[in-house]
């Protein structure tokens, strides 16, 4: 079938790239806006409006993009779980072990807390309150769980109690960096001790451990 070719002169439809760009800076810079707010307050006195002006938009603006503080939480959550985790994935795409995989995404993120205080103080606050952020957090360790389990590195039981573990403790050493209680290669310690718990032998737990992370 033939469809008739439209005159040169008709109009073409502009593509909306430049609204969707536009929409997509102004929701990214209220997820910014709340996330600062976190690592500033508690989850639970934080407003809509609040978050809007902090990303300095009209309280109207928001609704167009969030109906209620949770929703915002939300996307806050998905988003540090998936931008910090996505990223550590890519660098270890050429790492085969499922317990160095583990060891490096657990030092990762104490490294990072160490660096970066607010976003240790706003993912700290937001995990224990929004189930999305867990999830995403929980998919990458349970692969490398379950890897380092099928490749006999790591023996373990139960999975979800295994998964509880990794994420307490690592949770737990990005607290104690916050608030200046870490010991000398923190990151390592822990990394080493949680092994040691996932059934790794002191000795290789060690070796493992203090293998340089992948740059």
């Amino acid at each position: 079938m033939n469809f008739p070719t439209p005159p040169l002169d008709a109009a073409v439809p502009e593509p909306l790239t430049r609204g969707h760009k536009k929409r997509e800076r102004t929701r990214r810079g209220l997820v910014d806006a709340a996330l600062r707010l976190v690592a500033r307050k508690e989850v639970g006195d934080i407003g809509l409006f609040e978050v809007a002006a902090e990303a300095a938009v009209s309280n109207g603006t928001i609704y167009n993009y969030f109906r209620t503080r949770d929703e915002v939480l939300e996307a806050v959550g998905i988003a540090m779980a998936a931008e910090f985790s996505d990223a550590i994935s890519v660098l270890n795409a050429d790492v085969q072990c499922g317990a160095q995989r583990l060891s490096i995404g657990v030092r990762m993120f104490v490294c990072r807390a160490a660096a970066d205080h607010q976003w240790a103080n706003a993912l700290l606050r937001i995990i224990h309150f929004d189930q999305a952020m867990r999830s995403r957090l929980a998919t990458h360790v349970m692969g490398d769980l379950r890897e380092g389990l099928r490749a006999g590195t790591l023996a373990y039981e139960d999975e979800g109690v295994a998964l509880d573990l990794v994420l307490s403790c690592t949770t737990g050493a990005m607290r104690s960096v916050i608030e200046g209680r870490a010991v000398v290669e923190h990151d390592v310690r822990v990394a080493e001790m949680i092994l040691q718990a996932l059934g790794v032998t002191p000795a290789r737990a060690r070796k493992i451990a203090g293998k340089p992370l992948p740059a």
